[in-house]
């Protein structure tokens, strides 16, 4: 047998028993009994301690270095898959089987305190596994190296290659234009209003009418399902199984719908993966950042764009005639896309969600390296909100507690929601020079060509291509800041009429 079909076998064997894990994942931030916590807790333990060796035993690492050495013969499809493996078997070769295994085991544990903190407001019911989570990032980090700051080994997990110098310079970029921006506006602020996004909507009609939009977008329903969880989320089992949640809330319109929406952009990225790559190393998205770029781009290029409403505010307005009356596409566009600092980061606009990245940023890279500590994060959470956006969190649950990331270890995953948004900036001006009449299909509600422009140049490569690549391939350029902040600032002006 080749090295290349023995290193088929291994990678559909880790693949099947992540789709387990996964499946777990799911069941616990959906169905499963609160009281099941630590024994799931143990069984997503074993199976990643399962997982890695099958990653890293001594029949793996002779398959990898036939792989290594043979990889230059391959074709150039199995080329990128043996990439994507040897990448994940080296990363996983440096992580002993303790560490893993204690990982996920206390992710598990974590996930379930940081929902009993956020309903108590309370971090302190948090604090105390987070702190392990934290150590065993550092640890991770040491183990992953060596870098330049030990924050790259955990940013390079998510997005290969980016550190914090090369981060850094991006970010400063993206909070002067915003800064800039939000002055501009704050003086026009009174001339849009978004009360009509928190008018009472019920919650049933929510779900169904946020459903049957991201089934005309392309999301197969088939092949997915909808769910509630405390945090939205996109997970799979394949390309043939992809799972997403939402949240509702009764007075705020966007929370469901353009949640769902983001979501449905992970899903439809899943959904377009190739099938010769299912079930492999490069079966998934090229980086997190191009994975949110997909989001992104169906939530805010495609969903918040006037052309699109011109197509769904009629279906929206039948469901909620009472709350709507009066309504028009054009208020209703703009009250979408009003702009001004607010608590949330999910449900910030696409102005002012920068500076909630820039925030979760600095204070991961300063748990990380020591400057800062765990139990100082409530009021460092507070005085960044404070000094960058002019709120400041009136609890714990509307501050540090909102997001589900570090209860699963997530720490180096909030930089790419921003590149993810410079991807998406960057991808609609390629496709409107691929696709001349988008717009006026948006306004259609015709999105099929649209979605198989992104599956063709995007979705079914997976991980055979470098976030780098593709974005060179696509965009004939590299990443740069300039497209977002030249598309957000063209909206801003279109909403407020400066």
């Amino acid at each position: 047998m080749s090295a290349f079909a023995e290193l088929q076998r291994v990678m559909n064997t880790a693949a099947d028993l992540s789709a387990a894990a996964a499946v777990l994942g799911w069941d616990q931030e959906t169905y499963m009994p609160e009281g099941s916590v630590q024994g799931r807790a143990d069984q997503m333990g074993t199976l990643s301690s399962v997982i890695h060796e099958a990653m890293t035993g001594p029949r793996t690492a002779e398959i990898a270095e036939r792989v290594r050495g043979e990889m230059n013969q391959y074709p150039h499809r199995q080329q990128g898959i043996s990439r994507a493996f040897l990448r994940d078997y080296d990363m996983s070769k440096k992580l002993p089987a303790d560490h893993v295994e204690d990982m996920a085991r206390t992710a598990a544990m974590a996930q379930d305190a940081w929902k009993r903190a956020r309903a108590a407001s309370d971090f302190s019911i948090f604090q105390p596994l987070l702190q392990h989570i934290v150590d065993l990032k550092r640890r991770e980090a040491d183990l992953l190296g060596p870098t330049e700051h030990p924050y790259d080994a955990l940013l390079d997990q998510f997005e290969p290659g980016l550190t914090v110098k090369g981060l850094a310079p991006v970010f400063e970029e993206l909070r002067a234009g915003t800064v800039e921006l939000i002055g501009q506006i704050g003086q026009v602020q009174d001339r849009v209003s978004d009360a009509v996004l928190y008018r009472t909507y019920p919650t049933a009609e929510q779900q169904s009418v946020a459903t049957s939009i991201i089934s005309r977008l392309g999301f197969d329903l088939n092949t997915g399902r909808v769910d509630l969880s405390a945090h939205p989320f996109c997970t799979n089992f394949g390309n043939r199984d992809v799972r997403l949640t939402t949240r509702i809330r009764q007075n705020d319109l966007r929370s469901c719908l353009f949640g769902l929406i983001h979501e449905a952009g992970h899903g439809m990225y899943e959904q377009g993966i190739s099938d010769d790559l299912n079930r492999t190393s490069a079966g998934g998205g090229a980086s997190m950042g191009i994975h949110e770029s997909q989001s992104l781009f169906w939530e805010n290029v495609v969903a918040r764009s006037e052309e699109f409403w011109t197509w769904a505010f009629p279906i929206l307005r039948d469901r909620f005639p009472e709350q709507l009356a009066g309504e028009t596409v054009r208020s209703f566009y703009c009250a979408i896309n009003s702009m001004r600092p607010s608590l949330n980061r999910v449900e910030s606009d696409e102005l002012t969600y920068n500076l909630h990245i820039i925030l979760r940023f600095e204070i991961e890279r300063d748990l990380i390296d020591g400057t800062l500590s765990v139990a100082d994060i409530p009021e460092v959470w507070n005085e960044k909100m404070r000094t960058s956006l002019g709120v400041v969190p009136p609890n714990d649950a509307e501050g540090c507690l909102q997001d589900v990331h570090w209860s699963f270890g997530g720490i180096g995953y909030f930089p790419s929601y921003t590149l993810g948004k410079l991807y998406a900036a960057m991808e609609w001006n390629a496709m409107q020079v691929a696709i001349p009449t988008v717009r006026q299909q948006i306004a259609s509600g015709k999105f099929d060509e649209i979605l198989a422009w992104l599956r063709t140049n995007i979705h079914s490569c997976g991980r055979t291509e470098t976030p780098d690549e593709i974005i060179r391939r696509v965009c004939s350029r590299p990443l740069t800041a300039g497209d977002f902040l030249a598309y957000v600032g063209a909206k801003a002006r279109d909403v407020y009429g400066f």
